[in-house]
């Protein structure tokens, strides 16, 4: 295995940024629950579970980057397509503080995976 270059890094490093979010956005969903009084404990609940597998998920993704592992990239474009859309929605809804570094992280990661050294990686 080629060791990844610095946009492949880059790419996994942001990806797993972003499942490092979506486990701290459970981990709050967690805590409120323990906390304060949720409107409905299970709908906390289930988003506590969806929130870690969906970062589970995306961090097996940023290692498979990392391992040059062709099925990687379709996860990781596809999330961050996603993602996309969701910022810009952030943003016009005026929490640009959250909307903005979404968008810049997406944009990345979506940019990180098309550079030629990316996919060079990806491809062997």
């Amino acid at each position: 295995m080629r060791h990844p270059g610095l946009s492949v890094r880059a790419c996994a490093a942001l990806v797993a940024l972003e499942a490092a979010g979506l486990a701290v956005v459970a981990l709050f969903y967690l805590v409120e629950l323990v906390v304060a009084t949720a409107g409905d404990a299970v709908r906390a609940l289930v988003t506590v579970g969806l929130c870690l597998v969906a970062a589970a998920g995306i961090g097996l993704v940023a290692r498979g980057l990392v391992r040059g592992r062709r099925w990687a990239r379709s996860p990781a474009l596809v999330t961050n397509l996603i993602l996309l859309p969701v910022a810009v929605g952030l943003f016009q809804g005026g929490r640009w503080y959250v909307g903005l570094p979404l968008l810049a992280v997406g944009l990345a990661v979506v940019v990180l995976l098309f550079l030629p050294a990316t996919a060079g990686h990806l491809e062997d």
